[in-house]
């Protein structure tokens, strides 16, 4: 079983990378935030604050989760900067009717924290709010994981409010923005309030 890969990115697609490690070309799925970074970033490849990391500027770490779809007869692999994030896709396997496609999927839509800190709350409300999933896959995920939140890595949770986080989100769509504009503002808005959020995220919409 393959833990990790390290090497250079060769190809970027719209949802996986080709990474070159020793002469080989693996195919790794990714979620759409990592992506963005890749392909965003140049030189050094490797983002700030991750456990991302090589032997050399353009080199990458990838922690790995590799399964044989018998299905379709190929041999996928889905890749991931931080080790915690592997843990919660593999956690996200263990609820009915989720296998590694469809944990991928949600962690394209749901920002780990939001995920981490619903099901601590036992929250699938807010859950629904600030990802766009249906109330039962909401209700489902919360209901069947909060059992094992101990699994759970929770220091992006320090002072955090789900609530808070859907009411800006709202906010922003009542706004005109779309759900997409609006999570990707609220990633960098800083602020103690929620009208500081709101209007430090306008501020970074009015810039783009």
């Amino acid at each position: 079983m393959i833990s990790y890969l390290e090497g250079k990115i060769e190809y970027l697609g719209d949802k996986y990378v080709i990474l070159s490690t020793h002469g080989i070309g693996y195919k790794v799925i990714i979620v759409p935030r990592l992506l963005n970074i890749l392909s965003k970033t140049t030189a050094p490849v490797n983002p700030p604050h991750s456990e991302m990391r090589g032997t050399s500027p353009s080199s990458v770490r990838l922690f790995i989760h590799s399964q044989m779809n018998m299905r379709e007869g190929t041999f996928d692999m889905y890749g991931f900067d931080k080790r915690e994030d592997l843990d919660l896709f593999h956690l996200l396997t263990t609820v009915t009717g989720i296998g590694p496609k469809g944990a991928m999927n949600i962690l394209s839509i749901v920002e780990p924290k939001h995920l981490k800190m619903a099901v601590v709350n036992e929250d699938a409300d807010s859950l629904r709010k600030v990802s766009g999933l249906g109330a039962k896959i909401a209700q489902r995920l919360v209901l069947e994981l909060k059992n094992k939140v101990d699994h759970l890595e929770g220091g992006d949770m320090k002072g955090m409010d789900l609530g808070q986080e859907s009411n800006a989100l709202e906010a922003l769509m009542a706004l005109g923005y779309n759900q997409y504009q609006a999570k990707e503002a609220l990633k960098e808005a800083k602020g103690k309030t929620l009208e500081d959020r709101v209007r430090e995220a306008l501020r970074l919409l009015g810039k783009k």
